[in-house]
């Protein structure tokens, strides 16, 4: 489903002000004027705070919104585009500067028609619930995507480089192995894909912009800066 224009609009407010480096709205919104720790110069990895049913969030301690919703999956190629490119950069500057607060939601979209790419994604996905420090989360979110295997590759993901990208980002190794190799870590992924499929997810990535879906395969900034 297409974006709604003013949907856009609200969005690309935000963008604006954060460009600017000051604070507006709209009827809809509220103005929004950068945090003290957004001024203190705090980089997105101070930010992150994570949930149990999965969610990841990322946002100044004062903003609780407009909320931009992700969701993605490790082994999802186009994911991967959407992780590399500006509009994800975009995301990130406006989390640090106070103008949204962003919802991660990792989880296992392909199912078992594609039963090699599913245990690939699930065993990325485990892996990413066994990162306890909030601090350490996106700095292997990020690795996971820059080692993701091909799709149809099978055994992607293997346990033993994920114990290596845990030890690469300053993760406790034994601590972490542990999990990712529990059966209840492995229960909790399953429930976390469950989750965000009965939240209408039929496809990643998924971006949700108060609740409504974006396009993110034009360029947000140059629509910004229109």
């Amino acid at each position: 489903m297409a974006p709604r224009p003013n949907l856009l609009l609200r969005f690309f407010v935000a963008f604006a002000c954060v460009a600017v480096a000051a604070g507006c709205g709209t009827r809809e919104e509220p103005a929004v004027a950068p945090t003290v720790a957004a001024r203190a110069g705090a980089v997105v990895d101070d930010l992150v705070e994570l949930e149990w049913d999965g969610t990841v969030r990322i946002a100044q301690l004062d903003v609780a919104g407009p909320t931009l919703e992700i969701y993605e999956d490790y082994q999802c190629p186009v994911c991967l585009e959407f992780e590399q490119g500006d509009n994800n950069a975009l995301v990130r500057e406006m989390v640090v500067k106070g103008a949204i607060a962003v919802m991660i939601h990792p989880l296992t979209i392909f199912r078992d028609n594609k039963p090699i790419t599913r245990e690939n994604s699930r065993r990325a996905l485990i892996a990413s619930l066994c990162v306890q420090d909030p601090r350490k989360w996106l700095r292997y979110h990020d690795e996971l995507y820059a080692h993701q295997p091909d799709e149809f590759q099978k055994g992607g993901f293997p346990n033993e480089q994920l114990v290596q990208l845990a030890r690469k980002v300053g993760i406790p190794v034994a601590e972490f192995t542990a999990c990712l190799k529990s059966p209840e870590t492995a229960k909790r992924a399953d429930a976390v894909t469950a989750l965000a499929l009965s939240r209408g997810v039929t496809g990643t990535p998924t971006i949700r912009y108060q609740g409504q879906d974006l396009d993110w395969t034009s360029s947000w900034r140059e629509a910004g800066q229109g």
